[in-house]
């Protein structure tokens, strides 16, 4: 999988595909971006996986565990643009302790907006 990166003004953004031959592919990638993106000082990181087609070994486990570390921290972490295939995959996780899949990179901001709201009136 490669992970390409854009830092934006209020979020991270993480652009992952899977359209690199296996033999280049760094398995450590996904792992070194979300921690990155959990050092940024961003308050959200929102994934794209337009570009993907699959989710690569313990793919969905590390997204997992960096939803629940950046929540902790009052962060947000947010999968956009998911084939049918990716949320087959990521349905298979417990429904309440997967990241939150909103349709596009707008439901993202709009999303984190809300749950930000949210933290500071509670």
């Amino acid at each position: 999988m490669e992970v390409y990166r854009e830092i934006l003004p209020e979020s991270y953004l993480l652009i992952l595909a899977n359209d690199v031959p296996e033999a280049h592919q760094d398995a450590n990638a996904l792992d070194w971006a979300l921690r990155r993106a959990a050092r940024s000082g961003k308050s959200s990181v929102w994934v794209d996986c337009s570009h993907l087609d699959t989710l690569p070994p313990n793919a969905a486990e590390l997204l997992t565990f960096y939803y629940h570390k950046l929540h902790k921290h009052g962060m947000n972490l947010v999968l956009c643009h998911v084939s049918p295939a990716v949320r087959q995959e990521l349905d298979s996780l417990v429904p309440a302790l997967r990241p939150p899949i909103v349709n596009n990179l707008l439901d993202a901001e709009l999303f984190c907006q809300q749950e930000h709201s949210t933290r500071r009136s509670a």
